[in-house]
């Protein structure tokens, strides 16, 4: 019993570490009307973007990487993609990794072009939703790649091909 409780007692409070240190906060609406929840997280990511955007040059991943069905391993570490073959690609090319993401037993789950806040066809933001058992919860995280020989007809897995991260950063817990 003694074991159990100081068991439930780390876990509790590495939860609420977790919460409490936690930099990134959802941006309060200032009273803004929305007519649904897509166009409140659309605000959000826009409001984010706004207010944290530096760009920057992210060196890609140089170490051995393996596919091997959803996974991706990079040396000892592996996230598992369930998501299309673009955004797999980002992250078999090295332009995502395991050191960028915060967490272990990483999935991801979704790799979302955000095109309304893509301006130009050099530019492409996303968002990224990930889970990892550390965190107990899902995350956000937004990323910008720059192909700067990208032109209008440009694939999307040639833009992410000749591609170079210029900005990522987590954005908030989910749930």
């Amino acid at each position: 019993m003694m074991k159990t409780n100081t068991y439930l007692s780390l876990i509790t409070l590495l939860f609420f570490a977790s919460c409490k240190t936690h930099k990134n906060i959802l941006p309060e609406t200032q009273k803004q009307e929305f007519k649904n929840q897509g166009e409140q997280e659309a605000y959000w990511t826009k409001t984010f973007f706004e207010k944290n955007y530096r760009k920057e040059k992210i060196k890609r991943y140089t170490g051995h990487i393996q596919m091997a069905g959803d996974s991706i391993i990079y040396g000892k570490e592996v996230v598992i993609i369930d998501d299309t073959s673009e955004n797999k690609a980002i992250f078999s090319y090295g332009l995502l990794y395991p050191a960028l993401l915060v967490g272990y037993d990483l999935k991801v789950y979704d790799v979302i072009l955000l095109p309304s806040l893509s301006h130009s066809l050099k530019v492409k933001r996303f968002e990224l939703f990930s889970y990892s058992t550390i965190r107990f919860h899902s995350t956000v995280y937004f990323f910008e790649l720059t192909n700067n020989k990208a032109t209008a007809q440009t694939s999307i897995s040639g833009f992410i091909k000749g591609a170079r991260l210029t900005f990522f950063k987590e954005g908030w817990g989910l749930g």
